[in-house]
């Protein structure tokens, strides 16, 4: 009797000591994982004090700098969700993902549907190279509309799934994050309708999509695809359309441009404005803020639209 109370006692206090922190890593905040600011901000906007995100990138990094180092798989240990570009985007996080198991999910914020549609808007008049490489549409995501209608409500899914008990607060900020990115669109697309048509091209064909949603198309894509080389003898035609069109604009990705980009710009007496992708290229915005980035870019498109 003594001996099967004594066992009894030691059962419960162990059920006692054990239960809440099995409790508490239920209800904790949930990892995540982000390979680029932008996204894993989105996570944060609509997990709010119930996620813990690590971005992968450092700030200002472009996927296609990133070294993989096997360092990093340490930091992936207790990883709930993963939430990459995707296609291509970051083909490294593909390691990444096998370090932390089948059984976490991957949301993609690149897919084929967009990028076959981006596809269509960015294609320079330029004919094609046989066996060089496609234009990359790898930042579609970043439009608005994609992030409210798929991304951010994929996201609100996983996180819901994760932690049911947290729905009520997931679905509220997910609620305000789709009114933030609705008034965004909204007045973005208000405001260039009352801007006058201006002639413009644009370095590679990451931007068409954005540009055609708001009823904007580029009169060239300069760079089909960032490692293309441009000839001598393009590049005079490109001058001819350029000068043709009167353009004197040229939107180009927020790194040091190209030689080539330089040169066209200086003969056709266009002005080069850099737009960012991974929420860190502006000296005043490091915190790799979403809306930031759009509002940043926005901002810069009416500037030069004006």
């Amino acid at each position: 009797m003594v001996v099967t109370s004594l066992r009894t006692i030691t059962i419960v206090i162990l059920w006692l000591t054990v239960l809440p922190f099995a409790a508490s890593a239920a209800d904790g905040p949930i990892r995540v994982v982000g390979t680029v600011s932008p996204l894993s901000d989105i996570v944060r906007k609509i997990g709010g004090r119930h996620v813990v995100v690590s971005t992968v990138l450092a700030p200002g990094m472009y996927p296609s700098e990133y070294v993989f180092r096997e360092g990093y798989l340490a930091k992936m240990k207790g990883t709930e969700l993963v939430i990459r570009i995707g296609e291509g985007g970051d083909p490294w996080s593909d390691r990444l993902i096998a370090a932390v198991g089948a059984n976490v999910p991957v949301i993609n914020a690149a897919r084929q549907e967009d990028l076959a549609v981006a596809n269509r808007f960015a294609r320079s008049r330029e004919p094609a190279v046989a066996g060089g490489p496609s234009i990359p549409q790898l930042y579609v995501w970043l439009d608005p509309r994609i992030v409210r209608d798929r991304i951010a409500p994929a996201v609100l899914r996983a996180l819901v799934e994760l932690r049911p008990a947290r729905a009520a607060d997931f679905k509220r900020n997910s609620r305000r994050f789709f009114f933030e990115l609705s008034k965004m669109d909204n007045e973005t697309g208000a405001l260039l309708a009352q801007m006058p048509p201006k002639p413009f091209m644009a370095q590679t064909g990451a931007w068409s999509f954005l540009f055609n949603r708001y009823g904007l198309m580029p009169v060239e894509v300069v760079v089909p695809d960032e490692r293309t080389e441009i000839s001598a003898e393009r590049m005079s035609r490109m001058i001819a359309r350029g000068r043709l069109a009167g353009v004197h604009l040229i939107f180009r990705n927020h790194r040091p441009p190209t030689r080539p980009l330089t040169q066209i710009a200086k003969r056709i007496d266009a002005a080069l404005v850099p737009l960012g992708v991974m929420g860190n290229e502006h000296p005043d915005m490091m915190n790799g803020s979403y809306l930031e980035l759009m509002q940043v870019n926005i901002k810069k498109l009416l500037m030069a639209f004006h």
